[in-house]
Parts: C-alpha cells; sequence; structure tokens
C-alpha cells in the first residue's frame, strides 16, 4: 500500500509570471516535487479557493519572493491582498488537510489574473495587538 500513496499524481496547475504561462500539470505533490517546480529552497502557501465541501486550494510560491530585496516577476488575482511573487504550484486539500488535486478552473485563471511582470516589492509589518500583518508595495520595474 505505501508504494501505490508514493506513485499516485494529483492535477496541478503553474504559473509561471516570467513565461507568463498556465499550465496544468500532473505531480505526487512532494515536497521535493514542489520545490523543483517552482525553483526553491524555501516555500510558503497562499489559500487561492475555499470550496463549500471544505476543500481548499493552495498556491505554493518561494517563501522570499516579496521579501528578497531584489526585482521578480509577479502577478495578481482579484482576491488576493498582495502580489504573488514568481513560480506558483496549485494543488489542492480535501476537508480533512489530505492533498488532493487542484479544483481552480483554469478559465478563470485566464480570466482574472493580471500579469505585473518585473516588480521591486517593499514588505513592511503592522504590529497590532491581535498579531501583525504585512503591507507589500511595489514598483514596476518593466
Amino acid at each position: 500500500m505505501r508504494t501505490e500513496a508514493m506513485s499516485k499524481t494529483y492535477h496541478a496547475i503553474l504559473i509561471d509570471p516570467e513565461a507568463r504561462s498556465i499550465t496544468e500539470l500532473q505531480t505526487d505533490a512532494s515536497l521535493a516535487s514542489i520545490h523543483q517546480l517552482i525553483g526553491t529552497d524555501t516555500l510558503d502557501h497562499a489559500r487561492m479557493v475555499t470550496y463549500n465541501d471544505g476543500g481548499l486550494d493552495y498556491g505554493w510560491v518561494a517563501d522570499d519572493g516579496l521579501t528578497g530585496g531584489k526585482p521578480v516577476h509577479a502577478f495578481l488575482l482579484p482576491t488576493g491582498k498582495y502580489p504573488l511573487a514568481g513560480r506558483c504550484l496549485i494543488i489542492g486539500s480535501d476537508r480533512f488537510g489530505e492533498t488532493c488535486s487542484s479544483r481552480l478552473p483554469l478559465a478563470a485563471l485566464h480570466r482574472d489574473l493580471t500579469w505585473l511582470g518585473l516588480i521591486l516589492p517593499e514588505v513592511t509589518w503592522d504590529h497590532t495587538e491581535h498579531g501583525e500583518r504585512a503591507i507589500v508595495t511595489y514598483l514596476r520595474v518593466t
């Protein structure tokens, strides 16, 4: 049974803002695969969609994409609070938190995603009694 779990693949979506491409693919969704597809050593994630059945689609990105202090290709989704920098892999999780295929319609991404080109982001932190929140501003480099 362990071999079957290791060989399972999931439908995912890779967004590459430098190439301005949105690609469907199959992945085993292992950390090693996610690192390789995104091209980073450290990861962060953002909730992209919450479904009525409790399932989610998450976007995995480079942890230092916005905080690296250097220009980066980025994109923006209308539901996002801030840009997503670098490659983003969208993969799903079910209501129990188990990995599953992404259900986000490719057509919705093509319709709603805004390519920002090369940006120089700056992140500042707002410290409140309820915690911290990031404030992201950016300049378009190209």
